[in-house]
């Protein structure tokens, strides 16, 4: 077990050639965001920059891709197909949930108003294929909103996706369904898509984060409820980014457990998973299953909403540059930290924002470079 120091990041950190363009320092393709976090799409996303990627690509759903490109110019984004929402009265008369109504797409009669719901489609697959295999590295799940959501009843068409070999997603939420002639039912958020996605990635030999909703999709895989464990391969070179809780699920041990033996369930999930585990919190802990790393920096600005979308992006940012998964880890988690401790003594510990910390990642790097 090992503590970082700012000596060993300095000797891990990526060199930068002057004879260098952007593809040099690699392609970021980041899918993140959803209608209720459309910052952890912008987060994530900019924090990749930030630590020196030459290129970031978001995909998301088209709201999500216009809220970030309106907040930089930093981004490419690439909007993905999305779910259409319909209503029917009694009457038969088409209503507007969202009141917004918008023209009638080729798919619904004209008696029909539809509205994006912003769950995206999982023969999106099929629009990223091209990405999938030119990207770096691949970052997906910061506020992508995975499972089912209440927020908006809704009535999606039946539409044959046609994507082989791909399964209908495993998880379900029918008992909350609304019959037709009611006309309105939950939406399936976008579970269907990530299980598509996980299928499509499995052979891709460069590296994957996995953070949020997208580990909360994977331990249902792994402990459905009522039915048996499934078996699950992470793509090689893949890290994953839990907190206590996300990782309690993953392994479906009780978060005391986990936080009293951090280090110990931090390395199980790594050996079992066969991936790199980032183990958030107070001393965060890395591991490879046989290497462990504590990090000293970082305090409680950093327990705010949005910070865990910033270390997902930073650690994506060095795999794109060609750092090893655990090495993009161990920079990821320590500059991070760093960049949390130098913003506090100017902001204080009460008043820095995840969006402030963006500005302090340089400063962290500074200092890093220094000694």
């Amino acid at each position: 077990m090992n503590t970082l120091t700012l000596e060993y990041i300095k000797s891990i950190l990526p060199p930068r050639p002057d004879n260098s363009h952007k593809m040099t320092f690699g392609h970021v393709l980041n899918i993140a965001g959803s209608l209720h976090y459309r910052g952890a799409a912008y987060l994530s996303s900019l924090s990749a920059l930030r630590v020196g990627a030459g290129y970031v690509t978001l995909a998301s759903s088209p709201s999500v891709c216009d809220s970030v490109s309106a907040l930089t110019p930093n981004v490419v984004t690439l909007p993905l197909l999305a779910h259409v929402t319909q209503r029917h009265d009694d009457a038969g008369q088409a209503t507007d949930l969202l009141s917004t109504k918008m023209q009638p797409t080729n798919t619904q009669s004209s008696d029909l108003q539809a509205i994006d719901v912003q769950a995206i489609d999982k023969r999106a697959v099929l629009q990223l294929r091209d990405k999938l295999n030119q990207a770096s590295v691949i970052s997906m799940g910061s506020g992508l909103s995975i499972g089912h959501s209440t927020d908006q009843l809704i009535i999606s068409p039946n539409i044959s996706t046609n994507i082989s070999p791909l399964a209908n997603p495993p998880l379900s939420n029918k008992h909350l369904s609304n019959s037709h002639s009611q006309g309105l039912s939950v939406p399936d958020g976008n579970n269907g898509f990530f299980y598509a996605l996980l299928t499509e990635i499995q052979a891709n030999p460069n590296p994957v984060i996995f953070d949020a909703d997208a580990l909360n999709f994977i331990s249902h895989l792994l402990h459905p409820s009522g039915l048996s464990k499934t078996s699950i391969n992470l793509p090689k070179n893949s890290i994953i980014t839990p907190h206590p809780k996300e990782l309690s699920r993953l392994l479906n041990v009780d978060v005391s457990e986990i936080q009293a033996k951090r280090v110990h369930y931090a390395s199980i999930a790594a050996k079992q998973l066969n991936t790199v585990v980032v183990l958030k919190g107070k001393h965060s802990v890395i591991s490879d299953g046989e290497r462990v790393f504590i990090n000293p920096t970082g305090n409680s600005a950093l327990a705010k909403a949005g910070t865990g979308d910033v270390l997902t992006g930073m650690i994506s940012g060095f795999c794109a540059q060609g750092v090893s998964p655990i090495n993009a880890a161990c920079l990821g988690v320590y500059l991070h930290g760093l960049a949390g401790d130098i913003a506090a003594e100017d902001l204080s510990q009460y008043g820095m924002l995840a969006s402030d910390l963006l500005n302090y990642i340089p400063n962290a790097i500074l200092k890093v470079l220094a000694v």
